[in-house]
């Protein structure tokens, strides 16, 4: 086992706190298999770190086959199926004699196979082999930016509507071009939904920046 140990007990914390501003539970915001799949952890390492206890595979070449194997297994074609090695190979310029060995753990990658394959399974480079504390940490930054977005475009919307009511919302929209009168009334019009159902508008990232 490594020694790393989990994220900071703060970053966690922060991401519940947001979660619970926008609605949302620890453990929604907080979901080990979610985190899994965008790190790339396997699920029981995830749930470890996420306690605070050492854990991860300290191996770089082990790290990378389970990624590898992670991603082949969740990142599928639109008819479900799992990418062959010789669909693999095509988009990745990897042989297809290499891709099969990759998989099946007959090859060590080098660092041009690693940035090949990051860019055909869309994930960010150091994916596949980084330690499994930082990519967890890696997820949980994306995971916290996120809701940061919601909560900016929640607050802004909350503010348009306290200051100018819909009407003066109304007024302003006509200044602007259609394309942007369209996006801020669908903006206010899901805000309203859902300050009338009792929800948290959070569901307005396009509007966040304002109009164009």
């Amino acid at each position: 086992m490594t020694e790393a140990l989990s994220v900071p007990p703060a970053v966690l914390d922060r991401i519940a706190d947001l979660g619970a501003r926008l609605g949302r539970g620890r453990q929604e915001v907080l979901d080990p298999r979610a985190l899994s799949l965008a790190s790339g952890v396997p699920l029981d390492v995830v749930r470890e770190l996420l306690r605070g206890r050492p854990a991860g595979e300290p191996d770089i070449h082990r790290r990378f086959r389970q990624r590898l194997d992670l991603l082949h297994d969740a990142h599928r074609k639109d008819n479900g199926r799992k990418y062959s090695h010789g669909e693999i190979a095509a988009q990745s310029g990897i042989s297809r004699q290499q891709v099969q060995a990759l998989l099946g753990g007959d090859r060590r990658p080098t660092m041009d196979h690693c940035s090949r394959l990051e860019k055909f399974f869309r994930r960010p480079a150091g994916f596949l082999q980084s330690e499994d504390a930082d990519a967890l940490a890696g997820a949980l930054a994306e995971v916290e930016q996120a809701l940061l977005r919601e909560w900016t475009a929640r607050d802004a919307a909350a503010s348009l509507y306290a200051r100018h009511g819909v009407d003066g919302i109304a007024l302003r929209a006509a200044l602007l071009s259609e394309g942007d009168r369209t996006r801020l009334l669908q903006w206010l019009d899901a805000y309203m939904t859902e300050r009338s159902a009792g929800e948290s508008p959070a569901r307005a990232p396009d509007m966040a920046a304002g109009p164009r």
